[in-house]
């Protein structure tokens, strides 16, 4: 049990970290993109954000259930399916 937590929490810190860079990253834009003072060109993109929370908060059930381990791979799944999801729904909704 006590490796399912810890596996639990290292996937959320790696993964968030990784979708608060994506999502930032894809919605300032670059260069060419960000010819105004805006910071944010394509907000659509922090779409990432709420799909990862959901894997997030579906992943705290692992500490009330009496089988942890098949909370544990849906938030691992969903938390890393966010940040190809959310990309390609960013892309979407921009045009």
């Amino acid at each position: 049990m006590k490796k399912i937590k810890v596996g639990y929490v290292l996937n959320t810190v790696f993964s968030g970290l990784i979708a608060i860079l994506i999502s930032t990253f894809f919605a300032g834009g670059t260069i060419s993109e960000n010819y105004t003072d805006e910071t944010w060109v394509a907000p659509e993109f922090f779409v990432i954000l709420p799909i990862w929370a959901l894997g997030f908060l579906l992943g705290l059930f692992i500490y009330k259930s009496k089988n942890p381990g098949k909370f544990l791979f849906i938030s691992i799944l969903i938390t890393w399916a966010s940040i190809p999801l959310g990309v390609q729904l960013g892309f979407s909704l921009t045009s």
